[in-house]
């Protein structure tokens, strides 16, 4: 498949216009993607202005969204869309599906059970719909005949909040979607979580624009009761009223969370200007009395605090890697690079050919954006993926060097 380009002028305008015309003519979509804040957002938005349109809906979503998303699970439960939680699931509706959504996914390796899929669904040419904003490394679109809706973009739900806006505005008679106070919250988790809580802003007019909407959208729309012992779930106490309400619950921790993320975080290493952390077995040994299974719900949170605070030990960027399971369910091992908040200094996604070299057969696959990369190795032993670990340090130390012209502190 070609690599994804962001798309502009014409090009973009006719094929938002084809989205909308899909849209509007199928009864029934299937939607599914990487699980993150920003793609679970920008499923669930679009999901919930379908069901609006009295449309039939199914997500792919195989696991539970872990505890600081649970508001979504809430949200998919009230207005009864349905989850697809394995192949048996997708199986069973497979012949309703007239639309594929896929959304927020830089290629098909880390789209859940895409190779079943491509032989149970795809393989009867639905309509398919790409909406993303990775480009650059492995990118690639998934099917070739697809609307593609490629652009620049702080997150994957200022898409979406574009091709709702459009919607509404060929076909008038269809409701507003922003008079939908969940659909309104799915945007704003969306964009608070690519652009960590609006501190890495690639494109600020963008995020000043999308924010001021929607923050005012939802405090419009919220109605506000006070708290009682009849009225606990709709109340002040309970309902997220603006942005900062949502990226606080998004960040919250347990007293038992908080616990471990310090142990973790004060093992975290400084090599030359990049801050690493191996969360591979000998370091679990470590915290053993503190933590539950690190590939434990319980664990994902405290994960992407850490992957928030091991850059800033440096100011530059840091590494974690960790072992887990790729979209198929393989056994592998994630490394995962971001840059500090207030540093740009290098395009993460450099590393890609580094590591196709490094690991050959081994390498996976992976990609994201200039400041936040993934990807994904086959499992081998600590020693041996460590030492590949150096070499990729190395190579990124010796680009900040070239860009810097500063000398690289010694651990």
């Amino acid at each position: 498949m070609a690599e994804k380009k962001p798309l502009d002028g014409n090009i973009w305008r006719e094929n938002l216009i084809e989205a909308l015309d899909v849209i509007n003519s199928s009864e029934s979509f299937m939607f599914s993607g990487d699980i993150d804040p920003d793609s679970v957002g920008s499923m669930l938005s679009l999901s919930l202005y379908l069901n609006q349109l009295d449309k039939k809906v199914f997500l792919i979503f195989p696991e539970f969204l872990g505890e600081n998303l649970d508001f979504f699970e809430k949200i998919i439960e009230y207005n009864s869309i349905t989850i697809l939680r394995n192949k048996e699931q997708i199986l069973a509706v497979k012949d309703e599906i007239e639309t594929i959504v896929f959304c927020d996914t830089a290629n098909k390796k880390l789209v859940p059970h895409y190779s079943f899929i491509a032989e149970n669904i795809l393989a009867q040419k639905p309509k398919v719909i790409e909406i993303d904003h990775h480009f650059g490394a492995d990118s690639e679109e998934l099917i070739d005949y697809s609307i593609k809706l490629f652009r620049e973009a702080n997150a994957n739900t200022e898409i979406i909040g574009k091709l709702l806006l459009t919607y509404h505005e060929k076909y008038h008679e269809s409701p507003n979607p922003f008079d939908q106070r969940n659909i309104i919250l799915c945007l704003i988790t969306g964009i608070l979580g690519d652009t960590v809580g609006g501190k890495i802003i690639p494109y600020k007019k963008d995020y000043d624009y999308w924010m001021d909407l929607l923050q005012s959208r939802l405090k419009n729309i919220t109605r506000w009761r006070e708290g009682s012992n009849e009225r606990v779930l709709d109340c002040k106490d309970s309902k997220f009223g603006d942005p900062k309400q949502i990226l606080d619950y998004l960040n919250r921790l347990t007293a038992e969370q908080e616990t471990c993320f310090n142990m973790l975080n004060n093992l975290a290493e400084i090599k030359g200007q990049i801050g690493f952390l191996n969360l591979l077995g000998s370091n679990q040994k470590e915290i053993k009395n503190t933590y539950k299974t690190f590939d434990s719900y319980w664990f994902a949170d405290i994960q992407n605090f850490l992957l928030n605070s091991v850059p800033e030990k440096s100011g530059c960027a840091g590494m974690l890697v960790f072992e887990g399971k790729n979209a198929d369910g393989e056994d592998c091992f994630f490394i995962k690079i971001r840059r500090a908040a207030k540093f740009s200094g290098i395009d993460l996604r450099t590393a890609e050919d580094k590591l196709k070299s490094l690991f050959g057969d081994l390498y996976m696959g992976g990609g994201g954006h200039a400041g936040a990369v993934s990807f994904r190795v086959h499992r081998m032993d600590e020693k041996e993926i460590l030492e590949k670990i150096e070499t990729i340090c190395d190579f990124l130390n010796e680009i900040l060097i070239a860009s810097s012209n500063k000398p690289i502190s010694k651990p």
